[in-house]
């Protein structure tokens, strides 16, 4: 990571530092520990990555996308994994969506609910796709 800082200066004006961090907001490189990987169904399969992150960056900054798709031909498969930098965002998102929205391309409502890899009663759950 580059952290070097340049200052530059005029005869007529103070010193400005320009630093490639921001300081006001680093961006965070890891979601929040206590963070929730979603599961989301029932999307257009002819929805963009770029539409599906845009609509989920309403509840907040997104970590991950990952649209499921087929192996042979690259189509969507309607649904993919979302990972927002923290819970609250996660858990809005679900609150405005799941059983309510429906995308213009689909017949049901929009199903996002905690991935399978996320703890249930304690215990880590994954599950292995061959």
């Amino acid at each position: 990571m580059n952290t070097s800082a340049s200052v530059s200066t005029s005869p007529s004006s103070p010193p400005t530092i320009t630093n490639p961090i921001s300081t006001l907001n680093q961006d965070k490189i890891e979601p929040d520990a206590d963070a929730i990987k979603m599961f989301c169904g029932q999307i257009p399969r002819n929805m963009q990555e770029s539409e599906l992150r845009e609509m989920f960056e309403q509840f907040g900054p997104v970590f991950q996308l990952n649209v499921l798709r087929d192996k042979q031909t690259g189509e969507s498969k309607g649904c993919c994994f979302v990972t927002f930098y923290t819970r609250k965002a996660a858990l809005d998102a679900q609150n405005a969506l799941h059983n309510l929205r429906t995308l213009n391309g689909s017949h049901h409502p929009i199903q996002m609910k905690p991935a399978d890899t996320e703890n249930r009663n304690g215990i880590k759950r994954k599950i292995k796709i061959f």
